[in-house]
């Protein structure tokens, strides 16, 4: 048991590690062609830190073990938007722009909803099918073309052009997918035998130790940007995450097999629902849109609050 606690975490650290690289190489490769700031965040950062979640899915699949994607899925967008955009706003008071209120917010949403009525309305009662799989996964490649044309329209010319060769960024990919390969292995194989172990469901186990464990990308990288004072990398690294680990990670789950679904998760996918449009129409009277400390403090103790509910 202690064996492959220690593994769990080794993968964890290796998941991170693995999406560092990753996420360092495709900045430098938008910096070269100076892409919006929002771009970054919501394309290239948004869709790399969610790569620990996205190998945890297939590596899930592939193993048995589907109820850690939905739970991986929902935890981790959950804790995006309750730990780490409070504790990022704790560190500095975080500002909503415009374009993410008025489009990737709503974006969010309706991907809540879409997942939520394949789960529960769907072609086949609980079970999310391969067609639907399908659906969820062009959203996605809509949303990704859109961001693009958009980022290409405020291409930023104060962003510096990267100094890192050709080769480094490739071997920064290398070592990120190898980390992030091997990770997986050791996340989803640790909480499989914590929950036979103390006998708590996968679906408890997915939406809390591992969503914290995958999320840890979008903590650090959101702690850095809050630091910075780039709020608009933070808000859409964490809301592009959110879009990406609901649609891409049930969607690539049900191509490989038809992904089953437990009723446990409606509680939780209603919840993070609630918490979207709390910020969709966040300070909409005041017209500030600034997330303060004391909203940031809120947010953890909701998260703590959240945990403490589920087990």
């Amino acid at each position: 048991m202690l064996y492959k606690i220690i593994l769990m975490m080794i993968g964890f650290f290796l998941l991170i590690k693995g999406a560092d690289f990753i996420v360092k190489s495709a900045r430098d490769i938008a910096q070269r062609f100076h892409l919006s700031e929002i771009l970054i965040g919501i394309v290239i950062v948004g869709i790399g830190t969610s790569l620990p979640e996205i190998i945890v899915t297939i590596q899930s699949t592939i193993t048995g073990n589907p109820s850690i994607i939905i739970g991986n899925s929902i935890g981790s967008c959950i804790c995006n938007l309750l730990l780490v955009i409070g504790i990022a706003s704790i560190c500095n008071p975080l500002k909503i722009d415009d374009k993410i209120l008025q489009i990737h917010l709503p974006v969010s949403v309706c991907s809540i909803l879409m997942l939520s009525a394949f789960c529960n309305f769907g072609t086949e009662n609980y079970v999310i099918s391969k067609n639907e799989g399908w659906i969820l996964l062009i959203f996605a490649i809509l949303y990704i073309i859109y961001t693009i044309q958009e980022g290409k329209e405020e291409m930023q010319e104060t962003i510096q052009t990267t100094k890192i060769s050709f080769i480094w960024i490739v071997i920064y990919l290398i070592l990120g997918v190898l980390g992030l390969k091997y990770g997986a292995d050791f996340v989803v194989n640790g909480a499989v035998v914590i929950a036979e172990h103390f006998g708590v469901s996968e679906s408890i186990i997915s939406m809390t130790i591992v969503s914290i464990g995958t999320s840890l990308p979008e903590i650090v990288t959101c702690i850095i940007a809050t630091i910075k004072k780039e709020s608009d990398l933070a808000i859409g690294n964490v809301i592009g995450s959110n879009i990406f680990n609901i649609c891409l990670l049930p969607s690539i789950g049900a191509m490989i097999t038809p992904i089953h679904y437990d009723l446990v998760f409606n509680r939780s996918l209603l919840f993070l629902l609630l918490i979207t449009m709390y910020l969709l129409i966040f300070d909409l009277f005041r017209n500030r849109r600034i997330i303060s400390k004391n909203h940031g403090v809120v947010f953890v103790l909701l998260f703590c609050l959240y945990l403490t509910c589920l087990f």
